[in-house]
């Protein structure tokens, strides 16, 4: 016996809600199998694609300088305001190599990491012996350390300085303030007293260039997917010890070269920077893709920071000392840059000061504060924690401070001088990206097209017998209206009609 469209339609009806509901099943076993997937080649351990990645960063890294000319120095030495131009970017490339990696018992690995960098000049927009004007930075580090130092010291530090006769500003090359040169003052001090001026090289990343940024000691995710690349330990100490709180001296996150899997987007995402001797974070920002398509979270800076103790009262512990707090906007790195044994005053902040107190942008000519251009943005790969693309951007500043003991600065007004900022930035490339799509990207894809086909084909089916269903019987209802109002007697139709009359005509009998 031949089914009946109704009959058709149930059992179309039934097979759409059964894929549907095999679709919405699937859903924890999915979720299980991508968490399987991925936990198992996402953790450090030798002879996981993801290990290689981590230990060799194939795509290339950036260290981009932007210098801060300051065209007015006469003035500023008189009091006056200054007026500075951005001239960059100077580029290099940054190389970061992991020796001496050592698996530890405890589901931690350790290692060193040496760092050297090449200029790229087709990156730049001159060479590295471009000539600069900016603030004598070893001139202010040896007054910095001159109202903290005993008596004795302190008539070396003055008798060095009147010496060398050395301005307030210098005329030096790109390449010279960054990797470093043979000062003049500390030759003087060096003449005077070896014991307290044991070099005569300055720059601020004198001897960085091609040594080692330290030993860490990172969680490998074995014991805890939530700790992969987490660090343990810096230097062997688990805290830093250059804040005044144990809050500031925390430890805290990855290195900001990969970030704990499973990343949800309510996530605070923790890095450990050793330029600035502190943890840094960035909250969720948005959606991106990378140029292969490749979809990512967005983690930025914030002003909550680098914010006042007004503001943020944690930040209580960055003030150094605590009854010194600076403005929003600026972070006192002094306790951990050392110059000859003296403290260098240097301020860091955002590029162009983004995100500072208003007074302190207003304060030097030149500043022109950018989101897209000065903040620090991280982008990381939900599932894998991957971390793709980065703009890590900070600014080195001097704090200049009025001293009537020292000629060249008894007439300057007390500010935050900009020096030069930094962009470090990664963009994954092509082949890296295709490695990634097919090692752990495209299964996790097959996986969640499976799902949500189900879920679509189910969807449509009952969506399609549904309207189908529908449309039968709004046709049966308009053909019964037809047909009463007509006044048929089709023999097949007159009990329909006779029912919607409520009662059986007799003009047949």
């Amino acid at each position: 016996m031949a089914c009946s469209w109704k009959q058709k339609s149930v059992a179309a009806l039934v097979i759409g809600v059964l894929v549907l509901g095999v679709g919405v099943g699937l859903i924890p076993l999915a979720n299980w199998l991508i968490h399987s997937q991925i936990s198992q080649k996402v953790i450090l351990k030798e002879g996981t694609e993801f290990y290689k990645l981590w230990t060799d960063i194939p795509y290339p890294i950036y260290m981009q300088f932007y210098m801060f000319d300051t065209k007015n120095p006469k003035e500023v030495e008189n009091g006056g305001k200054p007026y500075v131009e951005e001239r960059g970017p100077y580029t290099y490339r940054e190389y970061r190599i992991k020796e001496n990696l050592t698996h530890n018992d405890n589901g931690t690995l350790t290692y060193r990491q040496k760092k050297y960098w090449t200029f790229i000049r087709e990156m730049s927009v001159g060479e590295e012996n471009d000539t600069v004007t900016t603030p004598n930075f070893v001139l202010l580090s040896l007054a910095e350390s001159f109202k903290w130092q005993s008596p004795f010291i302190q008539t070396v530090i003055s008798l060095v300085i009147a010496g060398a006769k050395e301005n307030l500003f210098y005329n030096k090359t790109v390449k010279e303030l960054i990797w470093g040169y043979k000062d003049n003052l500390l030759s003087a001090g060096q003449a005077i007293d070896k014991k307290w001026f044991y070099t005569n090289i300055a720059g601020y990343f004198a001897g960085k260039n091609n040594s080692y940024d330290g030993t860490y000691t990172v969680f490998t995710g074995e014991n805890d997917l939530t700790k992969v690349g987490v660090i343990d330990k810096f230097n062997g100490s688990s805290s830093l010890s250059y804040w005044s709180t144990q809050w500031a001296n925390m430890i805290n996150g990855t290195d900001g070269t990969v970030a704990p899997p499973f990343l949800k987007k309510d996530v605070v995402l923790h890095m450990f920077s050793t330029d600035i001797c502190r943890s840094v974070y960035g909250v969720y920002s948005g959606d991106v893709y990378t140029s292969q398509g490749i979809h990512l979270h967005r983690y930025s800076s914030t002003a909550n920071e680098l914010a006042n103790v007004s503001v943020n009262p944690d930040n209580l512990g960055f003030c150094t000392p605590q009854t010194n707090c600076l403005p929003s906007g600026l972070l006192n790195i002094t306790q951990c840059q050392l110059l000859d044994g003296f403290h260098g005053p240097v301020i860091v902040s955002f590029p162009h000061f983004y995100m500072a107190d208003e007074h302190i942008v207003k304060a030097v000519d030149g500043m022109n504060p950018n989101a897209e251009w000065h903040r620090t943005d991280v982008d990381v790969e939900p599932y894998t924690g991957a971390v793709l693309e980065v703009s890590k951007r900070l600014q080195i500043n001097l704090y200049m401070l009025q001293m009537k003991e020292i000629q060249q600065l008894k007439n300057i007004r007390n500010l935050t001088m900009p020096v030069m900022w930094i962009n470090e930035s990664a963009v994954v490339d092509d082949k890296t990206a295709a490695m990634l799509k097919s090692q752990l990207f495209v299964p996790l894809t097959i996986t969640q097209a499976v799902q949500y086909s189900l879920i679509a084909v189910g969807s449509f089916v009952c969506f399609v017998v549904i309207l189908i269903l529908l449309s039968k019987s709004q046709e049966s209802q308009f053909r019964r209206l037809k047909l009463y109002t007509s006044g048929s007697t089709d023999d097949d139709m007159s009990p329909i009609i006779s029912e919607s009359n409520g009662a059986v005509s007799d003009s047949t009998s």
